[in-house]
């Protein structure tokens, strides 16, 4: 997946004042990572993805749908 860097400073701005439906999948999102070994502790952000090294924090709440590098997002992304 290539990342812009418009998208990564989107979903950093959404993260801070999400709406209820972003917050709704945001979480969802989370929950899978949870779960998924690839996502590891970080000493400057709380969690990050071994896969494409995003902040997980972050990245839960970008608009642009399929952008889990293992697609373990697309489910609930209707992909």
């Amino acid at each position: 997946m290539k990342y812009n860097i418009i998208n990564i400073v989107k979903a950093w701005w959404i993260a801070e004042n999400p709406t209820k439906e972003q917050s709704q999948l945001a979480q969802k999102r989370l929950g899978i990572c949870s779960e998924c070994p690839s996502m590891v502790k970080s000493v400057v952000f709380k969690f990050k993805c071994n896969e494409c090294g995003c902040p997980i924090g972050k990245k839960i709440f970008t608009d642009v749908m399929g952008t889990c590098d293992l697609k373990k997002w697309n489910k609930i992304e209707g992909l």
